[in-house]
């Protein structure tokens, strides 16, 4: 029986050894990488192309509506301004003749009518949360005001927006 046994300890050491010695040195190649993916800070917005006030009789205000749609990753703000080369003065142009009164506009955070001006001015006093894929609708209204000392025709302004 001791020679059974010194054969079982032999063969349990051999064993051992293989084992031990099969994983030292012949692993597979390995290594972790670590990928940064850089998002940019993004803000959208889509504006229709045109906007009509009806025919509007002097001495009455005219007014129309449309929606700006916002997309933004992040905290964003819409400014509003009239085009300062076509219309610095804030008025609709009749080709060189301005209309008597200023064009007005409100929607966002700006609850009455307000005169429009050739400066960016801010629809909101407070940056906004950044929106769903499908964005924010910002509804907007316009206003023109028609004196008695425009001439009949049809009048165009610009009205540029810029996300921020």
């Amino acid at each position: 029986m001791l020679k059974h046994s010194k054969f079982v300890r032999g063969a349990l050491l051999a064993t051992l050894i293989l084992t031990v010695g099969a994983g030292v040195g012949y692993g597979a190649p390995s290594g972790v990488q670590t990928v940064s993916v850089a998002v940019n800070s993004a803000i959208s917005i889509t504006v229709p192309a045109t906007a009509a006030i009806a025919g509007t009789d002097p001495g009455t205000c005219g007014t129309t509506g449309s929606t700006i749609t916002v997309k933004a990753n992040r905290t964003w703000n819409l400014q509003i301004r009239s085009d300062p080369v076509n219309n610095p003065a804030g008025q609709a142009m009749n080709g060189v003749t301005p209309m008597v009164n200023v064009f007005q506009y409100n929607g966002g955070g700006v609850a009455s009518f307000t005169n429009i001006t050739s400066t960016y001015a801010s629809l909101y006093g407070a940056p906004q949360a950044r929106t769903t894929g499908t964005g924010t609708s910002v509804a907007m209204n316009y206003q023109q005001c028609v004196d008695w000392m425009d001439n009949p025709g049809t009048y165009t302004i610009t009205v540029d927006y810029l996300g921020i």
